[in-house]
């Protein structure tokens, strides 16, 4: 199997402020709450809880990459 050298390097986006429900521990970017209650307690159990711990990012200060070629994920 041929190494890949990494020529074809696209800049990922940064990721948003993520939180986890404290109930079905769902872990989901913050902006995707629209009505700000987990999704998953709603569709499951028909309950809109809205009881959520805030997750740290990992290295919030590294610019990532990926490469096109063989997927892999780059810290710069």
């Amino acid at each position: 199997m041929a190494v890949c050298k990494h020529q074809k390097l696209v800049l990922l986006a940064p990721q948003g402020k993520k939180v986890r429900c404290s109930y079905c521990h769902l872990t989901i970017d913050e902006t995707e709450l629209v009505d700000g209650f987990c999704p998953e307690c709603y569709e499951v159990h028909g309950v809109r809880r809205m009881d959520f711990e805030t997750i740290d990012p990992k290295g919030d200060d590294d610019t990532q990459y990926s490469c096109e070629t063989c997927g892999a994920i780059i810290s710069g």
